[in-house]
């Protein structure tokens, strides 16, 4: 059988095709090769620097939670899928083993205390002039109060920082550096008053 000139310039044409194409999944596969492995190398270098991260403030968090008399850690969940990856905050109050903090099984005020805690733990981190919290000690009870209060004053003594501090409560600092500005409504009437502590 005569094959004609036109088919056998087909065959070699696709021939020649399938093995370019053949080249180019090669490419493909070993250039995809080449970016996983630098995505892996990528999650392990990021995982380990938020671990290291995270050991410097559960120490911390730690450390300013036993002063409210409670314990906990800040763990981090999902570490293998950095687009689910986070940090969950465990404490326990008044003797309680730590559980996950959420809005189920600790008052408004251990809430606000644990944040709270995370937050000056974290802020050794955070490279800024001015920092500002507001309303920081909603539903706190007046010993947690007084006690984040004052852990909030001496966790930024001696930093080249700033930090305003807003509150709706009545909060006294003994013994503390610390300038303190109060507006009050009276009668529809902002009164305001500067008391330095020193």
């Amino acid at each position: 059988a005569d094959v004609s000139e036109d088919i056998e310039r087909m065959y070699e044409s696709y021939s020649k095709l399938y093995l370019e194409l053949k080249e180019k999944a090669r490419l493909v596969a070993e250039n995809r090769e080449k970016a996983m492995e630098e995505v892996k190398t990528r999650m392990e270098a990021w995982r380990t620097v938020i671990q290291n991260l995270l050991n410097h403030v559960n120490l911390k968090y730690q450390g300013i939670l036993s002063e409210a008399q409670a314990i906990g850690d800040v763990r981090l969940i999902n570490e293998h899928d950095i687009e689910e990856a986070g940090l969950e905050i465990f404490v326990g109050f008044k003797g309680g083993k730590p559980v996950p903090l959420n809005a189920y099984t600790q008052s408004g005020g251990e809430r606000s205390t644990a944040t709270m805690t995370f937050l000056l733990a974290l802020q050794q981190h955070v490279q800024s002039p001015f920092r500002a919290i507001d309303e920081y000690d909603i539903h706190m009870d007046p010993k947690n109060r007084e006690i984040i209060a004052n852990l909030l004053v001496s966790s930024v003594t001696g930093l080249d920082a700033q930090y305003l501090a807003i509150t709706p409560s009545q909060v006294t600092y003994t013994g503390k550096d610390v300038h303190i500005i109060t507006v009050q409504n009276v009668e529809g009437t902002s009164i305001i008053k500067e008391v330095n502590v020193s």
